[in-house]
């Protein structure tokens, strides 16, 4: 059974510091309808940190209580070293991932994910 559910990339949690559309989309988000994982978590931390935003852990601490969380596994990373789309690893990832979990759908505004044509992607705007 599909998820009606849709993932998050890290993008989107990223661009709310400077995306009015996008923080209004963050700041209502939904359990039952949005989902992210923890390497997407790993992704905005690590931006966040570099731009220097100081409250990157407690904004990191928010998402994890205003959606689900997956975990990655081992057979998440197999499968995307299996997945012959040309895109970086880590998003090859978040497909593995988002196929495990039944969710064909991530919200991004990174136009890669289109090259793989098992899931769907829409923006934010």
């Amino acid at each position: 059974m599909i998820s009606m559910s849709k993932f998050i990339d890290a993008n989107i949690f990223i661009e709310r510091w400077s995306n009015p559309k996008v923080k209004e989309f963050t700041d209502s988000l939904d359990r039952e309808e949005h989902c992210s994982s923890v390497l997407v978590l790993t992704e905005v931390y690590h931006k966040l940190r570099k731009k220097n935003i100081k409250t990157a852990f407690e904004y990191i601490r928010g998402i994890m209580g205003a959606v689900k969380i997956y975990d990655f596994t081992q057979e998440d990373l197999f499968n995307a070293m299996r997945n012959e789309v040309d895109i970086n690893i880590n998003d090859r990832i978040h497909i593995a991932t988002m196929k495990r979990n039944n969710i064909s759908t991530i919200i991004s505004f990174d136009t890669d994910f289109d090259r793989d044509k098992s899931i769907s992607r829409e923006e934010i705007g």
